[in-house]
């Protein structure tokens, strides 16, 4: 692959994983270069973790963060995956590293990045193991033989539709001629209606008797919004 073409491609991973943050409240990111061609990502969410004492208990932890480097062969070559924190798995390393292969990754220059991001969630939440490719023993054995937990410890999907959000609940319509519907900050022009916690209720309308279609006849000059329960 030429560098022009390797560009567009660091280019689309990074509007790619910029689009799973968008939709996720587990996974975020920070990039490093221009073009990008590294990332810390980090996951929120259950997986196991263990002290680097060998005496000491595995415990459940809640934030993973991993270094993800794309090498001078990338695509053609799979980017480098380095755990940062500590994860209790057999598929990842003492030192953090992780082989695609090993995670079921059977790398190709297609592969996109955020395809690699969900696996890493499955690894992280202990969704995904490989027994028979482990590079950590220890774990390994301790995952075949003493291991209670209910696995995977993190039920959510990676891409569960709850990525940044607002923090008010106000919900702003603006109707202006010609233009259609305006949202919050659109100029106050035309009727403007506030919905908060503190707006009360309305009656529920009375329900008309049904009229086949052939004999409707249109109202004009109505405009009516309900909400609120059946």
């Amino acid at each position: 692959m030429d560098a022009s073409s390797r560009i567009a491609r660091l280019n689309a991973d990074r509007e790619l994983l910029a689009a799973l943050d968008a939709a996720s409240s587990i996974f975020s990111l920070e990039v490093t270069g221009d073009p990008p061609d590294r990332y810390t990502l980090t996951f929120r969410g259950k997986g196991l973790g263990r002290d680097a004492a060998a005496s000491s208990d595995v415990t459940v932890i809640e934030l993973h963060q991993i270094d993800l480097r794309m090498p001078y062969a990338y695509p053609a070559s799979p980017p480098d995956i380095r755990w940062i924190t500590p994860l209790w798995h057999p598929n990842v390393s003492f030192s953090g590293f992780v082989n695609p292969a090993d995670i079921g990754l059977v790398w190709t220059s297609e592969m996109p990045l955020d395809l690699v991001c969900e696996r890493l969630w499955d690894v992280a939440r202990g969704q995904f193991l490989n027994l028979n490719k482990a590079t950590n023993y220890a774990a390994k054995n301790w995952f075949e033989k003493e291991c209670t937990y209910q696995l995977p410890l993190d039920p959510r999907s990676l891409r569960d539709g709850g990525g940044a959000r607002s923090s008010s609940n106000v919900v702003r319509y603006e109707r202006r001629a010609g233009q259609g519907v305006q949202f919050a900050g659109a100029a106050a022009i035309g009727d403007v209606m506030f919905i908060d916690e503190n707006t009360p209720t309305p009656q529920m309308p009375a329900r008309q008797p049904y009229i086949p279609s052939a004999r409707r006849r249109p109202r004009s000059g109505d405009d009516v919004m309900y909400i609120g329960p059946e």
